[in-house]
């Protein structure tokens, strides 16, 4: 009987540690809003801290980054204009829902910052 006990546990505990896998959920950064060149910065897929700078037509132009990423990795997208005619609006979403978002307009001086984790489903 106590041979049984310890299967029927070893079995129940390695069931509960395969509810614990994570599958890889699709990030993208989104950027838009503005009307002349901003910089950006963001964590791409191999958590490298990335600089560029977009050189929007116009306000609807959107910048977009996509990538898969683990649950519970950071993600992370900064940027800043110069122009005080201009704004500046970023996203994140995961799996096509909106994460996070934030956005300025006219203001020169402060970064537009979204950042967090992948969220544990």
């Amino acid at each position: 009987m106590n041979k049984i006990s310890t299967l029927s546990l070893l079995a129940f505990l390695l069931l509960a540690m395969g509810c614990n896998k994570t599958y890889p959920m699709k990030v993208t950064y989104q950027a838009t809003g503005a009307v002349s060149a901003y910089n950006l910065q963001y964590l791409d897929d191999q958590n490298v801290l990335v600089k560029t700078t977009i050189l929007p037509q116009s306000e609807q132009d959107v910048w977009n980054y996509d990538f898969e990423a683990e649950q519970g990795d950071i993600v992370y997208m900064n940027g800043k204009y110069n122009d005080v005619n201009s704004g500046l609006k970023l996203q994140l979403l995961i799996d096509g829902k909106m994460y996070k978002q934030a956005s300025t307009e006219g203001d020169t001086i402060k970064y537009v910052v979204v950042s967090g984790t992948v969220p544990y489903e």
